[in-house]
């Protein structure tokens, strides 16, 4: 057997090894209700009008379709919400994956999850990100954008609603790096979420958002940090006083039984600590260890695949219809 074939071989069964993975502390008990106050500050009209639909692909086993419909509520207004439903053309209600895209670049990475879920049977829908969003500069401002994010996601779990194939009662969330953090909240915020996989996510935004190394990130926070005149102790003060919609703060209201996590244990970008520190808020859910940075854990992408279908086969099934 050549030296390349051995490769080919061996490195999959790296991978594998070089995993962990830890079960749910047995005794957590239980998730806290929602406090009045929280529901009435993520509250909004629900959505329940029309919306513009177009085909934008076809494959084999699913058909996508981009979905266009303004916000019912804003608190920074940004346009209107845009997402890529994965149809899977069942004869039967489907459960459906809502997957939210990571801070920066283009949605390939949520398209490569979107399509798997799809190709295995599950609805998908990808909720583009707001472009304004991510030209927004006043990184003080960053609450209004975190808010504005639930609020668009709560809406799509109302169009979700309005459609007859999929099943309410059967609403899972995946999301990598922001899109882990997003969906973290989203779950916190909406019982809707029935099961949630956080890939590299954390808490504690202030101090992501004041260290990360993420290219992005540092480049805002320099240029934020120039034109105040202030120095990064000052920057992290500014963020830790100003953001309440964190993770870490509603970590309290995620059903750990309903949730997985997966961390990297070298991750510089979305800390490691505050990844774990996520992790025992919630309630130390199942949790997958990657031994990779941030950006190394694209090495892992099918095994990540395997194990978030796996996750959402045993929370929201195919075979059996939810709770409507």
């Amino acid at each position: 057997m050549g030296t390349r074939v051995v490769a080919l071989v061996c490195l999959p069964l790296l991978f594998l090894v070089s995993c962990a993975y830890v079960p749910m502390d047995r005794s957590y008990p239980g998730p806290q209700p929602l406090t009045p106050a929280l529901e009435q500050a993520y509250a909004c009209p629900p959505f329940t009008g029309t919306y513009d639909e177009r085909i934008i692909d076809r494959q084999a086993r699913f058909t996508i379709r981009q979905i266009t419909f303004p916000s019912t509520r804003y608190i920074l207004e940004a346009g209107p919400i845009t997402v890529d439903y994965y149809d899977v053309d069942a004869d039967k209600k489907v459960p459906v994956i809502m997957v939210l895209p990571i801070l920066g670049g283009n949605n390939k990475i949520a398209r490569i999850f979107a399509r798997h879920f799809a190709e295995n049977g599950y609805a998908a829908v990808i909720v583009h990100r707001q472009k304004k969003y991510k030209e927004f500069d006043q990184m003080d401002k960053v609450d209004l954008v975190l808010r504005q994010m639930v609020l668009d996601h709560r809406q799509v779990l109302d169009w979700i609603k309005t459609r007859h194939e999929l099943d309410r009662g059967k609403i899972g969330v995946f999301g990598v790096s922001m899109g882990g953090i997003k969906a973290a909240l989203v779950t916190a915020l909406d019982p809707r979420i029935k099961a949630s996989v956080l890939a590299l996510a954390g808490g504690d935004l202030a101090q992501i958002l004041a260290f990360s190394t993420e290219k992005g990130i540092k480049k805002k926070r320099l240029r934020f940090m120039a034109q105040k005149g202030i120095t990064p102790d000052e920057f992290y003060n500014t963020l830790a006083t100003t953001i309440q919609c964190d993770p870490l703060k509603y970590a309290r209201y995620i059903d750990a039984r309903k949730t997985m996590m997966i961390l990297a244990l070298f991750d510089r970008v979305v800390p490691f600590k505050n990844g774990r520190e996520l992790k025992k808020k919630i309630g130390n859910p199942e949790t997958i260890y990657l031994l990779s940075g941030h950006y190394s854990a694209i090495l892992y992408i099918h095994h990540i695949q395997y194990q978030a279908l796996r996750f959402f086969k045993r929370k929201i099934p195919l075979n059996l219809p939810g709770p409507s």
